[in-house]
């Protein structure tokens, strides 16, 4: 199977429609942010150009962030131990490399479950 086609590469066109998903030379990082807290842990669309994620874990001793490294592991279809945090530990907003997957496949993935495409947010009524 070849990644990429004439004309150029379908690794580059997938970061250009997911914008939250990057390559790395050991994979495909991801921009999340989490909710913690939620009744199940859900894949919940997008914020702030990154993919939301509520899980069901209390933002305590690291708990929402192996709930959410699980969740994202069983998505993706790979190992926990493929997945790492690389910034914020301690904040909502996560970068996650995912280790042997590329851009355009992480990509696609999301986009099967709906996420891909941010869509304007309505003008807010300034108050």
């Amino acid at each position: 199977m070849s990644r990429s086609r004439a004309g150029g590469s379908s690794e580059g066109n997938a970061e250009k429609t997911c914008r939250f998903v990057q390559s790395h030379p050991e994979g495909a990082v991801v921009s999340i942010v989490v909710q913690p807290g939620a009744r199940k842990t859900v894949l919940a669309g997008l914020h702030e150009g990154a993919v939301k994620i509520k899980v069901c874990a209390p933002p305590v001793e690291g708990a929402a962030n192996k709930e959410c490294l699980r969740f994202l592991a069983a998505l993706v279809g790979t190992a926990k131990n493929r997945m790492v945090l690389l910034r914020g530990h301690r904040s909502r907003i996560k970068l996650v490399l995912i280790k042997g997957t590329s851009a355009e496949n992480l990509a696609s993935i999301f986009q099967a479950f709906g996420v891909g495409e941010e869509r304007p947010s309505p003008p807010s009524n300034g108050s």
